[in-house]
C-alpha cells in the first residue's frame, strides 16, 4: 500500500500571488497540487502554473549531479563529478582568488524568486573577511524608484497600492502597464469584482491584452509614450481645477518654495546664518515665509523675491511643465484622441480612483518618470490613503502590510557586500574575477547578451547553481543541482507574510535526485571556507526566531508550533478591512509630504517628471528608420518570468517562442503565420516562428520573455535588447533599470542554414 499524505506550503514564484498549496505526496513523490485553505477565504485559489508543479519538479532537464566543464565556455561540454569534488574545487578557487586579489574578486548574483534564507547572501557577506561583490538589480525596479521618489522610500519593491480586496471600493481603477489576467491570475478576480460592482476599469496598454478585453475602457498609447499621457492628464486636472487644493496644500510639496538659481528648495539657512538647513519654507497670503506646516493658507502659485533669492512654488514649476502638454500635443505623441485624454482625466478626478502600475511600463529608459507623474496625479487629487484610492505597483503582492518579523541570522559588523548593478557589467572595469550565479543570470538579468557573454568568457571562474540546465549553465565551470522550493532536508524552509496572513513554506518532498537545498550548499561551502561557525543554526531554527521572536503586534500569539499545528497558515492580528497604503497620510520623505519635485535631480533637469525623447522606442529615435519595429517582451501566462519554461502541459499550449506581429507589418515583409523570421539590430538577432496578431499595433512586435537559449531556432531575444544606463536612476539609487522594452528591430524571413 502506498504511503500518501498532503503537505501544505506556499508558492515561492515571482508572480507574487503567494498562494497556499495543498500538495499530495505518494511514496515521497509529488503527484498533485491543489489550493490549500487560506486564513482569508477570499484569497484561496491558485493559478494554472502551480497545477503543473509535479511536472516541473520532475522535468527531464533537471540537473542530475554536480558537473565540471571540459570544453570551452558555451560549448556545453561537461563531466559528472561528486559533491565533494565540486565543493572542494569552488572553495579552493575562491580562496586562491581572495588571497591574490581580495574578497571583491568574487561576485554573487541571485534570482528574484529566491528565499531570503537560502540566497547565499550570508556567505557573500562573510567571504574573505570583508565581503564579496553583489551583482544586483536591473529588473522591475524603475516603477518603484519613481514611486519612492515621490512617496518616500519603502524598499525597492515596497511601493504597492492598496490591498487587492480594496479594489471593489474604487469607482475608477487604472490598470497601467499590467496584465493580471495572465501574469498575476490570482489577483484578477478582485479586478473583475470591482468592475461588477460598478467601477470603471481602464486598461492602459499598447497591446490588446487578456485584461483589456475585460475592461470598461482600453487606452492604447504608443510604446514608450505613457509619460506624455500622464502629463496630459495632469494638464487637464490642473487647468480644469479638478485637483483637491486643500489636500495639495497640506500633504504635497506644492507650496514649498524653490530657488530659481539652484533648483534647490528654499531653506531657513538660505535667509539667515542661524536658520536651519532642514527647515523648508512656504509663503502665506501676507507674503511672510515660514514653515509650510505653520501656514494656514499657503500661496500655491507664484514667483517671488525672498531676500536675495528669486523663488517659485513647486506647484508653479509643475504647472509650467504640464502647460506644455495640452491634449492636442498628447494626441500627437501618444496617438490617443484629445477628447479621450480629457475624459480620462475627468473620470480619474471623480474618484475614488486607484492607479495600479505593472511592470509593462517599467522597461523603458526613463520609466521612473512615469510613476513619479502617476503619484503626482494621485496626491494632487487626494486619491491616496483612503478606501478605493491609491497608487502603486499591483503586479506583485497583495497590498502586503508592513509587518516586522524577529531577527534573522546575525553577522559581524565587518560583513558586507559591494553592490554592482547588473546593467553596468561589461561596461566598466570591475575587480570581479569569479561569479557565483544562482539561477539563469545570463538569460534573465542581462540585456545585450553578447556583451554579457564576452564578460563571462573573460572571468577566471564561473559557478552556477540551478534546478535545470539553462543558458548560464553552459557558460559555467562548475554547475550544481539545487532543490526546488518544494524539496528540503528540514521540515520548514521559510516564512512568508502576504496580505493579511502569515504562511509557512513547508518541505513537501525530499530532494530530487542528487540535488541539495541552497541552504545546505551554502552551509557546506561556508564550512570549507572556514566560516561554518556562522551557519550553526538550522533553517527551521531561524524560522522559529523570525516568527516567535517577532515583536510586531500583528504577530501577537503566532508561533511556529502553532502554525505547524494548524496547517501552516494563520491570519495576522490586523483589521479585516482591506489594507490602505498611506492611510495615515504620513509620507517617509524629508518634508513629510509627497514630493513630486526632486531637488537632487535639478542639475540633470529632472527635478520634475519631464518628458525625455531619447527612448529607443519613440518614432523620432535615430534608429527608427533602420529598425522600424519596437520589440516588447510581454510576460506569458504559462510562466513566471522563466519558471515553467519546460513543463509539458504548458508546452502543449505554447510549445516554442513566437514572434508576434501585426498583420500589416507581417504582410509588408512577406511573412505569414508559422514562417520563420529573424528579428535583428546592431546588437544581435533572434529567430522564431511568426504569429500574426492584431493584438499588437502596427510598428510593434513581441517575443514573450522567459524562453531559453535552446528553445530558439537561433539567437536569443536578450541578444537584441537595450542595455543603456539611466543617469538619474544611477545618481539617486546607485543603479539603473534595464530598458528591455526600449528596443528596436527589423524583421526579415529566415532561411534554414543562413547566418
Amino acid at each position: 500500500m502506498s504511503n500518501q499524505r498532503v503537505v501544505n506550503t506556499v508558492c515561492a514564484h515571482n508572480c507574487g500571488g503567494r498562494s497556499p498549496l495543498a500538495c499530495t505526496v505518494r511514496d515521497d513523490r509529488l503527484v498533485r497540487v491543489e489550493p490549500a485553505a487560506h486564513p482569508d477565504p477570499r484569497y484561496q485559489g491558485l493559478c494554472v502554473r502551480c497545477l503543473t508543479l509535479p511536472q516541473w519538479v520532475y522535468a527531464e532537464d533537471r540537473i542530475a549531479s554536480p558537473m565540471r566543464r571540459t570544453g570551452p565556455r558555451g560549448s556545453g561540454e561537461f563531466e559528472r563529478v561528486s559533491w565533494d569534488e565540486a565543493l572542494d574545487e569552488i572553495a579552493e578557487r575562491f580562496t586562491g582568488l581572495v588571497d591574490a586579489h581580495g574578497a571583491q574578486s568574487i561576485a554573487f548574483s541571485r534570482t528574484s524568486g529566491s528565499s531570503q534564507l537560502a540566497n547565499y547572501s550570508r556567505l557573500a557577506a562573510l567571504i574573505g573577511g570583508g565581503g564579496s561583490a553583489n551583482f544586483f538589480g536591473g529588473v522591475d525596479m524603475a516603477v518603484h524608484m519613481g514611486l519612492n521618489n515621490v512617496l518616500g522610500f519603502k524598499g525597492m519593491f515596497g511601493q504597492a497600492a492598496n490591498e487587492w480586496t480594496d479594489r471593489t471600493r474604487a469607482k475608477v481603477y487604472l490598470v497601467w502597464g499590467n496584465n493580471p489576467a495572465e501574469t498575476s491570475m490570482t489577483s484578477m478576480r478582485f479586478l473583475l469584482d470591482a468592475r461588477d460592482a460598478g467601477a470603471r476599469v481602464v486598461v492602459i496598454d499598447p497591446r490588446y491584452s487578456a485584461t483589456a478585453m475585460h475592461a470598461s475602457w482600453w487606452v492604447a498609447p504608443r510604446p514608450g509614450t505613457d509619460l506624455a499621457l500622464a502629463l496630459g492628464l495632469l494638464h487637464v486636472l490642473i487647468h480644469e481645477h479638478l485637483i483637491d487644493v486643500g489636500f495639495t496644500e497640506k500633504h504635497t510639496i506644492a507650496p514649498l518654495l524653490v530657488r530659481d538659481d539652484t533648483g534647490r528648495l528654499l531653506r531657513a539657512s538660505d535667509l539667515s546664518a542661524h536658520g536651519s538647513s532642514s527647515e523648508y519654507l512656504a509663503m502665506d497670503a501676507s507674503g511672510t515665509t515660514t514653515s509650510p506646516d505653520a501656514v494656514r493658507k499657503p500661496r500655491l502659485e507664484g514667483r517671488f523675491q525672498v531676500g536675495s533669492h528669486q523663488v517659485s512654488t513647486a506647484f508653479t514649476l509643475l504647472k509650467g511643465l504640464v502647460d506644455k502638454f495640452p491634449p492636442d500635443r498628447v494626441q500627437a505623441i501618444t496617438g490617443i484622441a484629445e477628447d479621450d485624454v480629457v475624459e480620462l482625466a475627468r473620470l480619474y478626478a471623480a474618484g475614488p480612483s486607484t492607479i495600479g502600475f505593472g511592470y509593462g511600463v517599467d522597461r523603458y529608459l526613463h520609466a521612473e518618470l512615469l510613476t513619479r507623474a502617476g503619484a503626482t496625479m494621485a496626491t494632487l487629487t487626494g486619491n491616496i490613503g483612503r478606501p478605493g484610492a491609491g497608487v502603486g505597483v499591483q503586479s506583485h503582492g497583495i497590498g502586503t502590510r508592513e509587518v516586522a518579523l524577529g531577527p534573522g541570522p546575525q553577522l559581524p559588523d565587518w560583513a558586507s557586500t559591494e553592490s554592482i548593478p547588473n546593467i553596468e557589467v561589461g561596461t566598466r572595469k570591475l575587480p570581479v574575477r569569479a561569479l557565483f550565479c544562482q539561477g539563469d543570470w545570463l538569460n534573465q538579468r542581462m540585456a545585450d547578451m553578447q556583451r554579457a557573454r564576452d564578460y563571462l568568457t573573460g572571468l577566471d571562474f564561473v559557478v552556477t547553481v540551478d534546478h535545470f540546465w539553462q543558458t548560464t549553465a553552459d557558460w559555467s565551470d562548475i554547475v550544481l543541482p539545487a532543490s526546488t522550493f518544494l524539496e528540503g532536508t528540514e521540515p520548514v524552509r521559510d516564512v512568508a507574510v502576504a496580505g493579511n496572513s502569515v504562511m509557512l513554506r513547508q518541505t513537501v518532498i525530499p530532494p530530487v535526485g542528487d540535488s541539495r537545498p541552497d541552504s545546505d550548499i551554502e552551509k557546506a561551502l561556508a564550512q570549507r571556507l572556514g566560516l561554518g561557525g556562522y551557519f550553526e543554526d538550522s533553517i527551521q531554527d531561524i524560522v522559529r526566531t523570525l516568527i516567535d521572536g517577532a515583536q510586531d503586534p500583528a504577530m501577537s500569539g503566532i508561533t511556529l508550533d502553532g502554525l505547524l499545528a494548524t496547517g501552516g497558515a494563520a491570519p495576522l492580528k490586523v483589521p479585516q478591512t482591506p489594507n490602505v497604503q498611506y492611510a495615515d497620510l504620513r509620507f517617509p520623505t524629508r518634508t513629510g509630504r509627497a514630493e513630486f519635485y526632486v531637488e537632487e535631480l535639478a542639475p540633470l533637469g529632472e527635478a520634475l517628471p519631464i518628458y525625455r525623447e531619447d527612448h529607443e522606442a519613440l518614432p523620432a529615435h535615430r534608429t527608427a528608420q533602420q529598425y522600424p519595429l519596437v520589440l516588447m517582451q510581454a510576460h506569458a501566462r504559462q510562466r513566471a518570468h522563466s519558471t515553467f519554461f519546460n513543463t509539458r502541459w504548458t508546452l502543449e499550449v505554447w510549445p516554442e517562442p513566437l514572434l508576434e506581429m501585426n498583420p500589416e507589418d507581417a504582410a509588408a515583409r512577406g511573412l505569414e503565420d508559422g514562417d520563420l523570421a529573424e528579428a535583428f539590430n546592431s546588437r544581435g538577432h533572434v529567430v522564431a516562428k511568426v504569429a500574426v496578431s492584431a493584438d499588437y499595433p502596427p510598428g510593434t512586435a513581441n517575443l514573450a520573455e522567459g524562453w531559453k537559449q535552446q528553445q530558439y531556432v537561433a539567437g536569443n531575444v536578450q541578444a537584441v535588447t537595450n542595455g543603456n544606463i539611466n543617469a538619474a536612476q544611477t545618481q539617486l539609487w546607485g543603479h539603473a533599470n534595464i530598458p528591455f522594452y526600449d528596443t528596436r528591430v527589423e524583421v526579415r524571413p529566415w532561411q534554414e542554414g543562413t547566418q
